[in-house]
């Protein structure tokens, strides 16, 4: 549990957060899934399912190699130095990229779309094993009857760099042609990872409890899936994510029809990341108190109610002028913050243990097994001309009110979190 001393590492981190959050490798506003990478893709004339694997990518990359970085640092009392070395190892595609598209324009556009994609599975999956360090971190620095709301704060001021990348992001567009702009983004990326990675180094993060490893991998994975086994209210929990995967899917798919259906400006980009990130600044300060005071059951049930407001309004209303389409983002990022923050405190809360590696692991596979596949299949679908947006929105907004009616039904809070409560009325 953190104490004061610990907590002034917390702002340091905030410090990391927002660097993160403005132009951090995959998770910065310059490269953040739902902007510039659409953006890029639609320059180049890929096709939906293309642009659905930007999401199914950012997600498997986010999700999968935490199982082995997991694995690889549960006996690492200090996480910190790991976390940093493949911080910046996942930086480097950036500066690839952005050198590519100086020397080449991207003349060759199936080679540029396919090289993008290689290289940013590269960069996620790299970003992907920082992760379960990162969390295992936050939770010695952050006192527990603080998490949801401290949580929150941490994502509005990471989100908070990242509206201010998508104003940046709009400049450097106006300012160099399509695709110049891109390498210019790539490259700062790079240059911005390099220089918040040394943050990192520079927190004085606790030492964390000496445990005993797997003594494999193999069984590593099989620790694994007893917690799916025994924690029956994780498993409840992940279930219903799965349904959530709506929301992730209408995120794929919805700049990309703004620009292909209604002529929205592809330089503009930035714009819509920045007003994604309005959303997630001010939940991050306001909705996600829900988490504290009611439980991560009642925070994701928030984050739905939010995405079917926001999905109708993109899918019905673009018509209606560009302030209602920022609208739309900035309840994109209500959505988002909520749904961090509601998963993050059910895997805290869950885990039984003060290292979270394992559980953050499972819980990052467990509720990305619909993320990944969905907008590739969908996206493939749509090529196929089986599918088109209308059809596709309509799956989506299915799969928003079954996960309501689920949570509602079936999910739980978390033993620590009841207990909690109960200790905090009976003082």
């Amino acid at each position: 549990m953190a104490n004061g001393q610990s907590l002034k590492e917390f702002y340091k981190f905030n410090v990391f957060a927002f660097g993160n959050g403005f132009g951090g490798t995959v998770w910065g506003g310059l490269t953040f899934f739902i902007g510039i990478p659409v953006a890029y893709l639609t320059f180049l004339n890929a096709s939906s399912m293309q642009i659905g694997l930007i999401t199914a990518i950012f997600w498997g990359g986010f999700a999968a190699p935490q199982v082995w970085a997991a694995y690889a640092t549960e006996t690492q009392t200090i996480k910190k130095h790991f976390m940093v070395k493949v911080f910046i190892l996942s930086s480097l595609s950036w500066l690839i990229l952005g050198v590519y598209i100086f020397v080449t324009h991207a003349a060759n556009t199936s080679v540029s779309i396919w090289l993008f994609l290689i290289l940013f599975a590269w960069a996620c999956a790299l970003t992907g094993t920082f992760i379960p360090g990162q969390f295992s971190l936050l939770f010695k620095i952050i006192p527990s009857e603080k998490l949801g709301r401290l949580l929150g704060v941490l994502f509005a001021i990471q989100f908070g760099g990242t509206a201010l990348a998508g104003l940046v992001a709009v400049f450097i567009s106006n300012k160099y042609a399509e695709p110049t702009n891109y390498a210019v983004i790539f490259i700062a990326t790079f240059v911005i990872s390099l220089v918040i990675g040394i943050i990192i180094l520079s927190i004085n993060e606790p030492e964390g409890d000496q445990i005993e490893g797997a003594p494999s991998f193999g069984a590593y994975i099989g620790k694994c899936l007893d917690v799916v086994k025994t924690d029956k209210t994780l498993t409840k929990f992940l279930i219903g994510k799965w349904l959530m995967s709506g929301h992730y899917v209408m995120l794929t798919f919805m700049l990309a029809y703004l620009i292909s259906e209604h002529g929205f400006d592809a330089a503009k980009a930035g714009w819509f990341t920045s007003f994604q990130a309005i959303g997630l600044f001010i939940g991050g300060f306001t909705i996600t108190k829900i988490a504290d005071i009611y439980g991560p059951k009642q925070m994701l049930l928030t984050s739905h109610l939010i995405a079917v407001v926001y999905t109708l309004i993109a899918w019905f209303l673009p018509g209606m002028g560009l302030y209602v389409i920022l609208a739309a983002f900035v309840l994109t990022g209500l959505t988002q913050v909520s749904d961090n923050v509601g998963y993050s405190n059910m895997c805290l809360l869950s885990c039984p243990t003060i290292d979270k590696s394992t559980y953050v692991a499972v819980t990052n596979i467990g509720v990305n097994i619909f993320v990944v596949p969905l907008p590739i299949v969908l996206g493939l679908l749509m090529d196929k001309g089986i599918l088109n947006y209308n059809s596709v929105f309509g799956i989506v907004i299915a799969m928003m009110v079954a996960a309501i009616i689920y949570n509602l039904t079936v999910m739980e809070n978390p033993k620590a979190f009841i207990e909690m409560k109960e200790a905090a009325a009976n003082k």
